[in-house]
C-alpha cells in the first residue's frame, strides 16, 4: 500500500491576511491552503499574491507538516495566470497548487505541460465545483499523475446547479465526486461547512461524509479543525480491531476467517489495511 498523508482537514487562510498564517499554521489541520481566489476580493488580489510570495521567499526551510498548499485563480483569468507565473518563479515552492473552477481535462492536461517544464514535482489538487467538471469527474481525476486530491466545491457547484448546498441537495454530485477519486485513486475531501458556530452540525455533516467515502472535510475557521479531525480519526477500537482481523486473517490457513463473528474476507482486510494506514500516518 502506497503511504498515506494524513488529510482530514484543510484549513484555507485568504492570503490578505497575513496576520492570520502562524494561527492557521499551528491549528492542528494537516492542510492549510493560502487563499488567492474567492476568499480575495478584485481590488487585493495583488497584495494577497504579494503576501504569498513573501511567505514562501522569507521563511526557509518550511515545515512537511502541514501540507502547505496555494488555491490559485483560475486558469483561464488573467488572475490566475498571474498567480501560476509568481509560483514558478519561488525558489521554495508550495506543496501542491489548488486549482479552482476546473471545467475540462484539457485544461489540465496544459497546466501538466507547464508545470512538467518548472516544477516537476508539485502537486495538484482539484475543485470539482462546475457543472462540466461534475460531468466529466472522472476524466478529470485521471488527466495527470500529478493529481493527488479532488476537493468538493458544493457552495460553487449549487449554483451552477439551481440548487441548495444541503445535504440532500447536494448528495448526487457528493456521490460522483467521490466516485472520480476512487477509481483514480486519489484521496477526496469534502467542502467546508458554513457554520462556524454550530460545532453538532459539522459534526453531524462530517461524519455523512465520512459514511461517503471521503476522507478529510475543509475547514473557513481554525475553531472547526479539531472537530473535523475528530471525526476522520480512526477511534482506538476502530484500531484495535483493524489489528486483530488483520491478524486473525494473516493466521489463517485459507483465504476465509470469522472474528467476532463476523465473516472476514478480502475487501475487509483492505478497509483494516486503511484503517491502520491512516491511524499511524496521524501519529507520524
Amino acid at each position: 500500500m502506497p503511504a498515506i498523508k494524513p488529510r482530514r482537514s484543510l484549513l484555507f487562510i485568504p492570503a490578505n491576511r497575513p496576520d492570520r498564517f502562524d494561527k492557521a499554521l499551528n491549528s492542528g489541520a494537516d492542510m492549510v491552503c493560502l487563499e488567492l481566489e474567492d476568499g480575495v476580493a478584485f481590488a487585493q488580489k495583488d497584495m494577497a499574491r504579494s503576501n504569498m510570495v513573501d511567505f514562501f521567499t522569507k521563511r526557509p526551510g518550511l515545515p512537511a507538516y502541514p501540507e502547505i498548499l496555494v488555491r490559485i485563480n483560475g486558469l483561464e483569468e488573467a488572475e490566475g495566470a498571474a498567480d501560476l507565473e509568481a509560483i514558478l518563479a519561488l525558489p521554495q515552492k508550495p506543496a501542491a497548487l489548488m486549482i479552482p473552477k476546473i471545467r475540462t481535462p484539457e485544461q489540465i492536461s496544459v497546466l501538466d505541460k507547464k508545470l512538467s517544464a518548472h516544477a516537476p514535482d508539485m502537486a495538484v489538487h482539484l475543485l470539482i465545483e462546475t457543472a462540466e467538471a461534475l460531468e466529466y469527474a472522472s476524466a478529470i481525476a485521471t488527466a495527470s499523475p500529478r493529481i493527488e486530491m479532488l476537493l468538493f466545491g458544493g457552495v460553487d457547484l449549487a449554483t451552477e446547479l439551481r440548487a441548495s448546498t444541503g445535504w440532500d441537495a447536494m448528495l448526487y454530485a457528493r456521490g460522483r465526486v467521490v466516485h472520480a477519486a476512487a477509481l483514480a485513486g486519489l484521496d477526496v475531501m469534502d467542502m467546508p461547512y458554513l457554520g462556524v458556530d454550530d460545532p453538532d452540525g459539522l459534526a453531524g455533516e462530517a461524519t455523512r461524509a465520512l459514511d461517503m467515502g471521503y476522507g478529510g472535510k475543509a475547514a473557513i475557521h481554525p475553531v472547526q479543525v479539531s472537530g473535523i479531525n475528530a471525526v476522520f480519526t480512526p477511534a482506538p477500537e476502530e484500531v484495535e480491531t483493524a489489528r486483530r482481523i488483520l491478524a486473525a486473517y494473516r493466521d489463517a490457513p485459507t483465504g476465509v476467517v470469522v472474528v467476532d463473528g463476523r465473516l472476514v474476507e478480502k475487501p475487509v482486510i483492505l478497509k483494516m489495511q486503511h484503517i491502520l494506514a491512516i491511524a499511524e500516518a496521524v501519529q507520524a
